[in-house]
């Protein structure tokens, strides 16, 4: 939502005939001193948050963004330009650096490996990256690339370096926060971008962290500090994982499932990297339960309701649910 009422600028956006005439609108009510935009998050579990972020603070971060990768001519986006995620990288940083955006949102993997050129930087989230690992067997020579929305798995950046990809940054980051901090391959720290910085004293469980103008946000994740404004993540806070580039909720999947007829108790997790992408579920059944049943009802139930990345697509069930020698929940 670009605030356009901070200027006055929404009542002509009716009489406009032409999509183009919106943006002309869009760009003018920015020169004439919007202060803010908004994004909202996706809403997969529970209701949208609505984020909004000053435009001072998206310009310093794109005065970051724009010397960190101002030797790359092209800016090649795979992700949604109307998150914070997408519109940092695919709407403003190119016309920062003064180079072209092309949206390969829905390219194939041929038509991808023809369009990459030397100097390309690939903006996309980690399950993106993985199909461009397996789709591409080759990169042209230097193409880096920027991956948010989740840690990008380290196997999978090593095997994009041996395809040929040249270099490849993280960016740490939320709906409420946008870009936070900056972690270059091979480096296993994150180190906060320069307009951010810890409250003090760092609380690792719940950190947070206050920018140039005294807004303070705080981290989704836990945190180990390193000092300098580096650190290392150490698990999210509320328990969300990733499906699709998607932040979904295990737990309260599992809530759902416990309501269903004949389930006395439901685990949800994501499956492990050699199992799958998606989430599984372990179903302890109500005593003398029909097994084939239940599980025809569940999948029916859990294909018709929940949203695509919440579906659990692998379901096992067990007398109790899988604990490990300390009594805690253990995979299955």
């Amino acid at each position: 939502m670009f605030h356009l009422h901070e200027v006055g600028g929404e009542d002509g956006l009716l009489a406009d005939t032409t999509f183009g005439a919106w943006i002309e609108r869009v760009e003018a009510a920015w020169r004439s001193g919007v202060t803010s935009v908004t994004f909202t998050s996706s809403g997969t579990s529970g209701r949208p948050k609505r984020c909004a972020h000053t435009a001072d603070a998206l310009r310093t971060e794109i005065a970051f963004l724009s010397e960190l990768f101002r030797n790359r001519r092209r800016v090649f986006s795979l992700v949604p330009t109307h998150h914070a995620y997408g519109f940092l990288f695919a709407a403003l940083l190119p016309d920062a650096l003064g180079v072209d955006h092309v949206d390969a949102t829905k390219l194939g993997p041929a038509e991808i490996a023809r369009s990459l050129a030397p100097g390309d930087l690939v903006v996309t989230f980690p399950d993106r990256w993985r199909w461009l690992e397996r789709s591409l067997p080759n990169w042209p020579e230097d193409v880096a690339g920027v991956v948010s929305t989740a840690p990008c798995p380290r196997d999978l950046i090593a095997a994009l370096r041996e395809r040929g990809l040249a270099a490849m940054i993280e960016v740490y980051g939320s709906s409420e926060t946008a870009g936070a901090a900056v972690r270059p391959w091979p480096e296993f720290s994150y180190s906060l971008m320069p307009h951010w910085h810890f409250v003090e004293p760092v609380s690792e469980d719940a950190p947070e962290i206050i920018d140039r103008s005294g807004r303070r946000l705080s981290l989704p994740d836990r945190i180990r500090t390193l000092g300098g404004g580096r650190f290392e993540l150490a698990g999210r806070r509320d328990g969300a994982v990733q499906v699709g580039g998607i932040n979904v909720y295990p737990d309260r999947v599992a809530a759902r499932l416990r309501d269903r007829p004949c389930v006395k108790e439901a685990a949800v997790r994501l499956m492990r990297p050699e199992e799958g992408v998606r989430l599984k579920a372990f179903i302890v059944p109500e005593v003398g339960t029909d097994l084939t049943a239940l599980q025809a009802d569940l999948y029916a139930w859990i294909d018709s309701v929940l949203p695509t990345a919440e579906r659990p697509t692998a379901l096992t069930f067990g007398s109790s649910l899988p604990t490990g020698m300390m009594g805690k929940s253990a995979d299955w």
